[in-house]
């Protein structure tokens, strides 16, 4: 049965959908069977980050009962696995049918070891969404309170999934270790390799599988596979 982790964040622009995609893509290479959901309904998170056609099957198709979750998969150059929430012509407004998630988890669990979900930043849909995770990563960067990762912290803990740490983005290694005594697992810096990979349109772990940026990814994914 698949571990079902979440990547979270309360604030915009932290770095969540580049943290599944480097960590999904880690596990793969690995040897993991991993899929990488997009769950955030009201945009396209995989489709800015990729360069991929506009997809005739995905979250959005499945969860109004036009097709099965597997016909939505798809398989990344590297052989990563992915759904994407919606296309760009078919956006799905933030709402109940976020719930439904969670019944196509289920048909995706038994064959997989890991679904990264990338959470979308409403509270309330996060809310019902981590219902269905086992796990959560919370990313987190240094133009934001500390105190959205309490907030995280405070859901994580009603909902009763496990708090794994912090993923500081965009921060030095001179950075804090801890934050309300949740550990920072990994500080991913500025780095020209992430902005590039966004340009190319690709993980960073794809085109730059030995920079010093991917290394961290896999220091996270080996934590995950222990």
């Amino acid at each position: 049965m698949a571990k079902s982790i979440g990547i979270v964040s309360q604030r915009p622009n932290t770095g969540n959908t580049t943290v599944a995609l480097n960590l999904g893509l880690a596990l793969h290479t690995l040897g993991q069977r991993v899929i990488v959901l997009d769950a955030d309904l009201s945009k396209s998170n995989i489709l800015e980050h990729l360069y991929m056609r506009d997809l005739p099957i995905d979250l959005n198709t499945v969860l109004n009962n036009d097709a099965h979750i597997y016909d939505s998969i798809f398989t990344h150059k590297s052989g990563l696995r992915l759904i994407s929430s919606a296309s760009a012509n078919s956006l799905m407004s933030e709402k109940t049918d976020s719930e439904k998630i969670g019944l196509h988890l289920d048909d995706l669990s038994p064959n997989n070891d890991f679904i990264i979900i990338d959470m979308p930043k409403n509270m309330t849909i996060m809310d019902e969404l981590l219902k269905y995770s086992d796990a959560a990563l919370i990313v987190h960067s240094p133009e934001y309170s500390s105190k959205s990762v309490l907030d995280m912290q405070k859901l994580l803990s009603k909902n009763k999934v496990d708090n794994l740490g912090v993923i500081l983005n965009r921060s030095p290694d001179t950075s804090v270790n801890s934050i309300f005594k949740t550990p920072v697992i990994s500080k991913i810096p500025r780095h020209r390799h992430i902005l590039k990979s966004f340009e190319m349109k690709h993980p960073m772990l794809y085109i730059y599988p030995n920079s010093t940026i991917s290394k961290r990814f896999f220091s996270i994914a080996e934590r995950l596979i222990q």
